[in-house]
């Protein structure tokens, strides 16, 4: 499994819809994929449990086995059948060469506890099960399905997706960079660094595309609506445009290091934190 970098794609809330998200995937394909590989599908799951309070008795019906349980669980589902987290190595392109996957993209979804009140995760399966069964005063109060497809571009892995909040609605777009043939976050940055800025690049019209496909005034100041408006305009799209100038945002390394995790083979809980930060990050 190689270092990766993810970013999300910032907008304002009332301006994320399913058209933006498919003129995006469309210029990631077409733009990205430059060996025309193989797409196939990715997808994650992030959900966020918080401990319930009891306004009348506090901390009466918590048991002692909760007790020393995070009051905040992330629970990270990483798609292993050719997903997000699985370290499969196929590389199919249009001549058909491929080369066989990995052993770790046989194996089940797995599963990631995030604790970041705590700064660590809980990734073996046992003890996953075991701390979920501890958070019986828990209550789930977010989920975050990501979804989209995924493909090999040289040695970087190029994945992006849809985010679906808990109603089912569209909430925003991920894209994530996968650096193959380095795992260690720390000496794969310079690689992930150039790639990121070549890509966000090749996508700035379609990232900042709500801005200039607008309604702008001419150099005269004048529009389909009063020209005595045409001055702040101006200015108005002038400010929306610095606001989308770096509307793809990348999860700061600083993330992993947090967790201990920038100086370590990139792995299940490294993906999951990322995850958890881009998912948090979407909703501020």
């Amino acid at each position: 499994m190689g270092a990766r970098r993810v970013m999300y794609w910032r907008q304002p809330a009332n301006r994320r819809t399913m058209q933006n998200y498919l003129e995006l995937a469309r210029a990631v394909s077409s733009r990205l994929n430059v060996l025309d590989a193989r797409e196939t599908r990715w997808s994650a799951e992030v959900t966020l449990r918080r401990r319930a309070n009891e306004p009348d008795a506090p901390g009466m019906f918590v048991s002692l086995t909760a007790r020393d349980v995070a009051e905040e669980v992330f629970h990270v589902t990483l798609d292993a059948s050719g997903g997000a987290g699985s370290g499969f190595v196929a590389r199919e392109t249009g001549d058909g060469v491929a080369t066989a996957p990995s052993s770790s993209a046989l194996v089940a979804d797995r599963s990631v506890l995030v604790l970041r009140a705590e700064r660590r995760c809980v990734e073996d399966p046992i003890e996953v099960k075991e701390y979920a069964h501890r958070c019986a005063t828990h209550r789930l109060t977010h989920r975050a399905k990501i979804e989209g497809t995924q493909f090999w571009s040289g040695d970087f892995a190029v994945r992006v997706g849809k985010v679906e909040n808990m109603q089912g609605t569209y909430a925003g777009a991920v894209l994530e960079f996968e650096y193959g043939p380095v795992s260690v976050p720390e000496a794969a940055e310079p690689a992930l660094r150039e790639f990121t800025h070549f890509a966000t690049e090749a996508l700035r019209d379609v990232v900042s595309g709500d801005v200039h496909s607008r309604d702008v005034p001419d150099e005269k100041g004048t529009r389909n609506t009063s020209s005595d408006d045409g001055q702040s305009q101006r200015k108005e799209n002038k400010e929306n445009a610095s606001e989308y100038e770096n509307a793809l945002v990348a999860v700061p390394d600083s993330t992993l290091a947090a967790f201990g995790l920038n100086a370590r083979p990139f792995g299940d809980a490294a993906a999951a934190t990322l995850y958890v930060a881009c998912v948090m990050s979407m909703q501020s």
